[in-house]
């Protein structure tokens, strides 16, 4: 396991720069090289940064490795900037955030008919709505090591649904994701589960594996094929 600060901390998997990335107020988008039109895309939600730390998330090698590795995978990847700066505080940052997604719907790069949630963390708290609602345009909801509340509750079927689950998760954030997937399976709402048996909370950066390679494709593939179907 390897441990750093966030912008220090390097993707499990070495991945091409994206053909372009366009830098918005609270997103910045990331498109494939030689890319025309408008793409799916899937939006990356992370989780939160002190307000006092110099890196906002969409400078950690986290995030902005998911993001290439979507647009090397012939969609568009957006990346959130959010005044996300504890998790005591996401009901409130979450409240903007369906105004936010419109947003990124209505760029003329994105095909808003064909969109993704993918939250990492505590950035799972902010994609609650989503949870109870499942919109034509949300092709698949994806969540990685997610710090869950009680949004949880509210689940039901819609939108595919898949969740990155690591072994050696902090025990009340696997208390809240066992939770979340025996609501899932009371309410009838089809999970796909990607297991890490031997990761880390933040496997993808502190875990270089091959079984934390192997997880990140399988999650990036889901995605991608539930966005281009």
């Amino acid at each position: 396991m390897t441990m750093g600060l966030p912008h220090e901390m390097t993707f499990v998997l070495d991945v091409p720069p994206p053909g372009t990335v366009t830098e918005h107020a609270c997103f910045d988008v990331y498109r494939p090289d030689g890319a025309a039109g408008p793409l799916p895309a899937a939006i990356l939600v992370p989780g939160p940064s002190p307000a006092a730390y110099p890196f906002r998330p969409r400078q950690w090698p986290l995030i902005t490795g998911y993001a290439r590795l979507l647009a090397s995978q012939g969609v568009a990847a957006v990346v959130l900037d959010l005044p996300y700066h504890n998790v005591e505080n996401w009901a409130a940052v979450s409240e903007p955030l369906p105004a936010i997604v419109e947003s990124v719907r209505e760029l003329d790069e994105v095909d808003g008919e064909r969109v993704a949630l993918w939250a990492v963390s505590g950035g799972a708290l902010l994609v609650g709505p989503w949870f109870s609602e499942s919109p034509q345009w949300l092709r698949c909801l994806a969540l990685n090591y997610p710090m869950l509340g009680p949004s949880t509750d509210q689940l039901r079927p819609g939108r595919p649904l898949v969740i990155t689950r690591v072994g050696k998760e902090q025990p009340d954030v696997q208390a809240e994701v066992d939770r979340f997937l025996s609501h899932a399976v009371a309410s009838g709402v089809s999970v796909h589960v990607i297991d890490v048996p031997n990761g880390h909370h933040g496997f993808d950066v502190a875990d270089h594996t091959d079984e934390s390679r192997q997880a990140v494709r399988q999650a990036a593939s889901f995605v991608v094929a539930q966005l281009t179907r």
